[in-house]
C-alpha cells in the first residue's frame, strides 16, 4: 500500500483508475489486437499463414517468402539515415538566442546520454509494422550526487501496454487527462519488490472486471496510472511589457514600486498538475508521485491514424499487404509442389516392355540414367517413347507475379527503392520510382517527427524545473562537438558582489534557464556524416566546373571529406590560402601565424623606394633653383607628373609598412614613373632657353 495514502484515498484512487481502464473502448482493444497480428505477420516465423490456409496445405509444402520484411527494412533504413533534429527558438518573456542555443544543445545531450535514437527507432519500427509505438521521458538521480537528470527511454511493446484517454483527439494526445502504462511481472519478482502488498488476501474474482485479467497464473500486471488535473494560476502584465506570475509579484513588489512599474492587467490562465500512481488489480502500490512538468511524459507514435465515425483507426504498413502476401506464399508453395510432383519427362511403356526392369523404371525420373532396359513388344514396336515434361500452369505463374506486384503497391515501397527494377533502364525513370516509394512511406517519417517535436516541448517545459540551480551541464552541437556550460550562475561585479537587476530587484543570473518562453521545431534530414559526404561531393562538382570556385572553396572541400585527418588537412589548406590572400584569417589563425606582428620590410623594396624618394627630392631641388619664369614653365610641364608620383610613393610606403610584397605589375609601374621623372629632369635644363609664355 502506498505509504502516503489513507485506506479511503487508496480505494478512491484505485476505483477511479479501474473505471477509466474499463472505459477504454472495445473498438480500440480490437484495433490493438489486429496490430499485434500485423506484428506477428511481419516478424514471426510462421506468422503469414492463418489456420485455414495451414489446414488446406496440411502435409504439403508450405513456404514463406517474406517480401513485407524487405519493404519494412527499406523504410526503417531510410528513417535511420535521416535523423530528427530538435531546435529551440526564443519566443517571449526574456528569452534570447543564447539561451535557446544552450537549450538546443542540452536537449541533444539528453538524447545522446539516453541513447534516445534507440527509443525513437523502436517506436518507429513498431508503428511502421503494426500502427502503434511509443517512448517516454523520465527523471532520475545521477549515479553519484543529488542532481536529477532527464532521460528518454523506450516503451517496450507499446501496442499492448500503453492506453490513453479515449477523449483525447490531438495526434500526440497532449489533451489526454489520463494514461496507463502496463508491465507484466513474474509473481516471485513482484513479491520481492512489493512485500507489503495485499497479495495474500487476493480474490481471483477481483481480476475478472476486464477482458484482460490482471493476474494470469504466475504473471501479474502492474500499471503506472498517470492523471492530469487542471489548476489555475494568475499572470500579470507589467507596464514595462514583462509578464510575471502573480506569485512572483510578491517577491519584487517593493522594487516595482520604486521603479514606477505598475500592473496593467491580470488574468487567470489554465495549467495542469501531473501525478502518477503505481497500482495492480486491487490496490495502489505507490503514489501519488508528482511530476515536475505539465504534460504526461508518455509519447505515442502512430503509423497511419484516422478518425472514422468517432473511432480511431490506426494501422501500419503491414495491414494492407497481408492478403497479397498470403496469396503469394500460397501460390508459390502450390507452384513448388506442382514442379516437384511433375515427372521430369514421362515415358509411355507397356507392361511387357517393363517386365523385369521395374526397379530401374521406378527411379528413372529421379536419376540421370544413360539408357533404359526394355523388352520388345509386338504390340508396341520400337523403344518406349518420352512425351516431354509438362510445364507449371501459366495461371499459377501469373498469380504469383501479380501478388508480388500487389505487395509493392500496398506497402508503397516500389521495386526501384529495393533495387529490383531491371525493366527500368532510364536513370530518370528509376529516380521517379524511388520518389514514389519515398512518398509512400513519408507519412510514417512525418508522424515520428511530430512525436519527437512533442517530446521537445515536454523537455522545454521540464528543463527549467529540473535544472533549476547552479550546475555545469554538457551541450552538444549537431556535428558532435561538446561544450561544458555553467547555468543559473550568479552574476558578480568586480568586487565579487551580486549584480542586482534594477527593474526586478532580483539578482542577475547568467544562463538562467528558468526565465523566458521558448518554442520547439523538429526537422528531418540526413545524419551529419551523410550531410558532410553530400556537401563534399557537391563542392567537388562545383570546383570541377569552375577554377575560381575551386580556388576559394578548397578548405571547405577538405573540411567535409570523409577522411581520418580531415581536420589537419583543413588547417594546412587554410594556411596556404591565407598566405596567398584567398581567405581572411580568423583572430586565432592570425595570432598563430604571427600575422598581427609588424613585419620587417623587404631590403630590395626599401632600396627601390629610397631611390624614388631621392630622385623626387632632386627634381624638386632643381626646379627651385630656376628663376621664376623657368619655374612657371616647369610647373606647367611637370606638376601633374610630380603629384602623381608623390601619391605613388606614399602608397608604396604604406604598402611597405603593412609588410605586403610589391607585385610584378607594381614594379613595372614604378620603372615607368622613374623614366617620367628623368624626362622631367631633362626639362629643367632645356626650360631656361625656351620663350616665356
Amino acid at each position: 500500500m502506498a505509504h502516503n495514502l489513507t485506506k479511503t484515498q487508496n480505494e478512491k484512487i484505485h476505483k477511479q483508475a479501474m473505471d477509466r481502464y474499463e472505459s477504454i473502448p472495445q473498438f480500440e482493444k480490437n484495433n490493438r489486437k489486429v496490430s499485434v497480428e500485423d506484428l506477428l505477420f511481419a516478424h514471426a516465423d510462421d506468422g503469414q499463414w492463418d489456420e485455414n490456409a495451414k489446414e488446406k496445405r496440411k502435409n504439403k509444402p508450405r513456404y514463406t517468402i517474406n517480401k513485407i520484411a524487405a519493404a519494412l527494412d527499406q523504410a526503417i533504413g531510410d528513417q535511420r539515415q535521416n535523423r530528427i533534429q530538435i531546435k529551440v527558438l526564443p519566443v517571449s518573456g526574456g528569452a534570447d538566442e543564447d539561451r535557446a542555443k544552450i537549450l538546443s544543445g542540452l536537449i541533444k545531450n539528453i538524447e545522446s546520454t539516453s541513447r534516445a535514437e534507440s527509443s525513437y527507432d523502436a517506436a518507429f519500427d513498431e508503428a511502421l509494422a503494426g500502427g502503434y509505438g511509443g517512448f517516454r521521458i523520465i527523471t532520475e538521480f545521477e549515479d553519484e550526487g543529488f542532481d536529477q537528470e532527464i532521460k528518454i527511454k523506450p516503451i517496450c511493446g507499446a501496442t499492448t501496454s500503453h492506453w490513453i484517454d479515449p477523449a483525447a483527439k490531438e495526434y500526440d494526445k497532449r489533451d489526454s487527462m489520463w494514461q496507463f502504462l502496463e508491465t507484466d511481472m513474474q509473481l516471485s519478482i513482484y513479491k520481492e519488490r512489493y512485500p507489503d502488498s495485499l497479495l495474500a488476501d487476493w480474490d481471483t474474482e477481483q481480476f475478472t472486471r476486464s477482458s484482460s485479467s490482471w493476474l494470469k497464473g504466475d504473471v501479474i500486471r502492474v500499471a503506472e496510472y498517470w492523471i492530469k488535473t487542471p489548476v489555475n494560476r494568475t499572470i500579470a502584465l507589467l507596464s514595462d511589457g514583462r509578464i510575471i506570475d502573480k506569485e512572483d509579484e510578491e517577491k519584487v513588489i517593493d522594487e516595482l514600486v520604486k521603479e514606477g512599474i505598475t500592473i496593467k492587467k491580470e488574468r487567470v490562465v489554465k495549467s495542469f498538475k501531473v501525478e502518477s500512481y503505481l497500482l495492480n488489480g486491487i490496490e495502489v502500490l505507490k503514489g501519488p508521485m508528482e511530476w515536475a512538468g505539465k504534460f504526461i511524459p508518455l509519447i505515442p507514435v502512430y503509423g497511419k491514424s484516422n478518425y472514422i465515425a468517432g473511432n480511431s483507426h490506426v494501422r501500419g504498413m503491414v495491414r494492407t499487404a497481408k492478403d497479397p502476401s498470403r496469396i503469394y506464399n500460397y501460390a508459390t508453395s502450390a507452384g513448388i509442389e506442382a514442379t516437384a510432383l511433375t515427372p521430369k519427362d514421362p515415358t509411355w511403356i507397356t507392361a511387357k516392355q517393363a517386365l523385369g526392369h521395374e526397379k530401374q523404371l521406378a527411379t528413372f525420373n529421379e536419376r540421370n540414367q544413360p539408357f533404359m532396359m526394355y523388352n520388345s513388344d509386338p504390340q508396341a514396336p520400337g523403344a518406349p517413347q518420352r512425351t516431354g515434361a509438362p510445364s507449371v500452369q501459366t495461371a499459377l505463374l501469373t498469380q504469383i507475379q501479380q501478388a508480388g506486384l500487389d505487395i509493392h503497391s500496398t506497402t508503397g515501397i516500389e521495386p526501384a527503392s529495393l533495387g529490383n527494377s531491371p525493366e527500368l533502364k532510364s536513370g530518370k525513370a528509376i529516380v521517379a520510382q524511388q520518389k514514389m516509394g519515398d512518398r509512400g512511406k513519408f507519412v510514417y517519417d512525418d508522424n515520428l517527427t511530430k512525436s519527437v517535436e512533442f517530446a521537445g516541448e515536454i523537455l522545454i517545459d521540464l528543463i527549467p524545473k529540473i535544472y533549476d540551480r547552479n550546475r555545469i551541464v554538457r551541450t552538444l552541437d549537431i556535428d558532435g562537438t561538446s561544450e561544458a556550460v555553467e547555468i543559473n550562475q550568479e552574476a558578480l561585479n568586480e568586487f565579487n558582489q551580486p549584480i542586482i537587476d534594477k527593474q526586478t530587484g532580483e539578482q542577475v543570473i547568467v544562463n538562467d534557464l528558468t526565465h523566458g518562453k521558448y518554442s520547439v521545431i523538429a526537422s528531418t534530414g540526413p545524419a551529419h556524416a551523410s550531410q558532410r559526404e553530400t556537401s563534399a561531393q557537391q563542392l567537388i562538382d562545383l570546383a570541377a566546373n569552375s577554377p575560381t570556385f575551386e580556388r576559394i572553396a578548397t578548405d571547405l572541400i577538405a573540411k567535409n571529406l570523409d577522411v581520418l585527418e580531415s581536420d589537419e588537412l583543413t588547417k594546412r589548406v587554410r594556411k596556404l590560402m591565407i598566405k596567398d590572400g584567398t581567405v581572411e584569417p580568423t583572430e586565432e589563425e592570425a595570432e598563430k601565424m604571427g600575422l598581427n606582428e609588424p613585419k620587417q620590410p623587404d631590403p630590395n623594396q626599401q632600396a627601390l623606394v629610397d631611390n624614388v624618394n631621392m630622385q623626387t627630392e632632386k627634381l624638386i631641388s632643381d626646379i627651385e633653383k630656376q628663376d621664376a619664369e623657368t619655374q612657371k614653365t616647369l610647373i606647367q610641364a611637370q606638376t601633374e607628373t610630380i603629384k602623381g608620383y608623390e601619391t605613388m610613393v606614399k602608397a608604396m610606403k604604406a604598402q611597405q609598412e603593412a609588410g605586403l610584397a610589391i607585385t610584378n605589375e607594381e614594379a613595372e609601374l614604378l620603372r615607368d614613373q622613374q623614366a617620367i621623372v628623368e624626362l622631367a629632369q631633362e626639362a629643367t635644363v632645356v626650360a631656361p632657353n625656351l620663350p616665356v609664355q
